[in-house]
């Protein structure tokens, strides 16, 4: 038929195309310079890889907060309005040797803790939303150290003592939850395995068993015994550390 109703088959061929569905943006246009976020465990998980400026000012940030909090700590030593305690060395100590005493044992506390998060931060592929979070969440309990530290300088109550206590106790126990963080969501260059995550735990939660099992100590007998129980830190961490180094490579 030449002048009826053109067939279906050229009235299709007529038609625009109806447009498909959106095609997925090239992968060099999301926020993973290194392309690896399909990768980890949580890709929706904002992530920052390593040589980008989210991951350096990130870290950055955490050491500039641990050197603030130490600097802080100097403001611990109370110069008192007493002139007799220049006059020499003993009345100096007796005047400012407790202070003395908790400002070097802060200072010590932070310096550690600090030289391990950057070790351990640096150490990482990228970095997660939530293992930033968690990073903030020990950086509180760090910059609230000079406080406690203030009154455990000068005070003998046992609440200063469980102050102190708890507030070491708090970080060094986050620090182990941001270990596990930094694993679960794939951040190590070699991720463990969980039975070596498990014993490599052991080494980080003996400060807080110590310095938490010395809160009662200082209630039930005194708060020079609980002071004096931290000390036990000097060779547990140690043994510890050897122990779990033997029994690492079996795992």
């Amino acid at each position: 038929m030449t002048g009826g109703t053109p067939s279906r088959r050229t009235a299709r061929r007529d038609e625009a195309p109806r447009p498909g569905p959106p095609h997925p943006p090239p992968s060099g246009a999301n926020c993973d310079p290194a392309g690896v976020a399909s990768l980890q465990p949580n890709p929706g998980a904002p992530r920052f890889a390593r040589e980008t400026s989210e991951f350096d000012r990130a870290l950055a940030f955490f050491d500039g907060t641990y050197a603030v909090a130490l600097t802080l700590l100097v403001t611990t030593l109370d110069a008192k309005d007493t002139p007799e305690a220049w006059t020499d060395p003993a009345a100096l100590w007796a005047a400012y040797g407790s202070e003395i005493l908790a400002f070097l044992l802060a200072f010590t506390i932070v310096a550690l803790y600090w030289r391990a998060n950057h070790a351990f931060v640096g150490g990482l592929h990228h970095l997660s939303g939530r293992f930033i979070t968690v990073n903030l969440v020990v950086l509180v309990f760090v910059v609230l150290l000079p406080f406690s530290t203030d009154a455990l300088g000068q005070y003998r109550e046992p609440l200063t003592t469980a102050v102190f206590a708890g507030n070491v106790a708090v970080i060094s126990s986050t620090e182990a939850v941001m270990f596990l963080v930094a694993w679960r969501d794939g951040l190590m260059n070699e991720p463990p395995s969980p039975r070596r995550i498990r014993l490599l735990l052991v080494p980080q939660l003996v400060p807080p068993a110590v310095f938490l099992a010395s809160i009662p100590v200082a209630y039930l007998a005194s708060s020079a015994a609980a002071r004096l129980s931290w000390l036990a830190l000097v060779v547990l961490n140690p043994v510890v550390g050897v122990l779990v180094q033997r029994r690492a490579p079996m795992v």
